[in-house]
């Protein structure tokens, strides 16, 4: 992977961001079931890093997902 220019540990970190957006808009799980299906051990670890990916905590994310489907 790394002859391709992508290193696995950006894949891992791309695929646990995306699966975290679509859990947070398409489902109702509590964050903290998110927080293991996206393989983190800490809530505190995944608001840090989902912060960093798209900006906004988890909570603001879906919340504004939501102001935009309703």
């Amino acid at each position: 992977m790394a002859m391709a220019g992508v290193r696995f540990n950006d894949l891992v970190t791309d695929y646990r961001c995306r699966l975290a957006k679509e859990l947070l808009l398409k489902t109702d799980e509590r964050i903290e079931v998110i927080v293991e299906r996206t393989g983190f051990s800490e809530p505190s670890t995944f608001y840090r890093a989902f912060k960093r990916w798209v900006g906004e905590t988890p909570v603001e994310f879906r919340r504004r997902g939501q102001q935009g489907r309703g």
